[in-house]
Parts: C-alpha cells; structure tokens; sequence
C-alpha cells in the first residue's frame, strides 16, 4: 500500500500587484496539518509532566498554562509536591479543547522561516526553478532562503551562503561572465 506524505509548508501569493504593503496572503503552514495540534497537545501534557517530578518543583505559574474549566482535574496547582506522590494529571476533553485553544494563540517559532517560494516542480507548488527564474514572469528570480524546499538540519547563515554563492554563479553565467 503506497502512502503519500503531504507536506504544510509557508506559501506566500500576492492579491493585489499595486499593493506593495500588504497585497499579499502569507499563511506560515502552522497546524495546517491534524498531526501539528496532535503532536503540541502531546508536548505540552508531557513536558507538564516532567517538571512536576523535578526536585525543584514549586508549583506552577499560570503564565505558560491555558484557563481550564472550573473544576477541572487538570488546574493548576501551586502546590510543592514531593516526587513520591506525584499523579499523572487526567484530562478531560474540555482540557484538552482549552490547551489546544491556547496553543494555536501561544504558538510561535524560534527557527528561521524558508520554502516560501521553494525551488521544486511547479506542479508540487514551486515557484522558482532551477536557475532561480520565478515561474510564469520574466526576468525575475529569487535568491534568499525563501528558495530552499524544506527546513535545513543546519545553521541558516551557512545555507544563505551557498544560495548566494550559486545566484552568482548562475546570473556570471546568463550574463557571459565565466566565473
């Protein structure tokens, strides 16, 4: 059984060509896919679980936690457990609808934005091919970060680089230029 992997990556699409501003819609790819929400509500019930085992426990700050319902057995507590008598915390469906409400408005990213406009087959949503030319313009071509198809497992500076190395070889080339 074949399986096909789908991929939420940022997509950027002008709407308005004499908007320079904001003529444009950006969607990041956050939570696009079920699996996204999944994974955070995962994260956030285990990572809450392992601090409250640490031996420097001392109870928890609402800042970092959603509003659980009234009476909910996943409140908050202040209280300073010692490791012996620590419970898994139950949650109920409303918990896990109000952790999932405060994901998507806490969520946010440390890493570096790129595959905006991805360098892959137009058909599988590219926008630049392989010698960096906007597809369906002329004489436009993007080179920045925004060209690489997928998260890098590297610094981003060292990635622009070699974007900006290849731009320049490629552009030496079109104009005659032997590099």
């Amino acid at each position: 059984m074949e399986q096909s992997l789908t991929f939420f990556l940022p997509r950027i699409h002008t709407t308005d060509k004499e908007n320079v501003i904001d003529g444009y819609e950006f969607d990041a790819g956050f939570l696009n896919h079920p699996s996204d929400l999944k994974k955070q509500l995962w994260a956030y019930k285990m990572s809450r679980e392992i601090a409250r085992r640490l031996p420097y426990y001392n109870g928890e700050l609402e800042l970092g936690h959603p509003k659980f319902p009234l009476g909910s057995k996943a409140a908050l507590s202040t209280d300073n457990l010692s490791i012996g008598e620590v419970k898994n915390i139950e949650y109920s469906k409303e918990d896990d609808e109000a952790i999932e409400d405060w994901i998507r408005g806490n969520l946010n990213t440390a890493w570096h934005s790129l595959g905006t406009c991805a360098m892959r087959a137009r058909e599988k949503g590219g926008v630049v091919d392989k010698d960096l030319n906007v597809f369906t313009t002329v004489a436009l071509k993007v080179a920045d970060l925004s060209i690489v198809p997928e998260n890098v497992g590297a610094n981003t500076n060292n990635t622009a680089l070699v974007v900006g190395e290849k731009a320049a070889v490629i552009i030496g080339n079109e104009l005659g230029i032997k590099v």
